[in-house]
């Protein structure tokens, strides 16, 4: 369990606002809670934070609604570490049921995926 004085979210640099989403550029500290432990002599930041920040930001900065965040599909192509220079780019689709993100190092991505968004009941 993570105390109050944990950093769980990435610094932010720059927000640029798309036609259809938004870019912004991530400091992944290395004191960041979910390095710890993960691994041993090379952090890595898990997955499951990738995902877990793709739909707040996506919440944050293109309103998705959160509780409407559903059906995840992600591809892991690279590891990312303390320190290293990430964008996530989110990207809401046209028909506004879904929001398709990134994480990417310079022009290299590191992984990428899709939100399904459900309709609130």
């Amino acid at each position: 369990m993570n105390g109050s004085d944990d950093i769980t979210e990435p610094g932010i640099i720059e927000v640029r606002h798309t036609a259809d989403g938004v870019e912004i550029d991530l400091m992944l500290p290395d004191d960041l809670f979910y390095f710890r432990g993960h691994f041993p002599g090379r952090p890595i930041l898990p997955g499951v934070v990738q995902i877990d920040w793709a739909v707040r930001f996506a919440d944050r900065y293109l309103n998705i609604g959160i509780g409407s965040a559903q059906n995840f599909q992600v591809k892991f192509t690279s590891i990312i570490e303390p320190e290293q220079p990430v964008t996530m780019v989110l990207q809401r689709s046209a028909d506004g049921k879904s929001v398709r993100f990134k994480f990417q190092d310079k022009s290299t991505i590191l992984s990428s995926g899709s939100i399904r968004l459900e309709a609130p009941s």
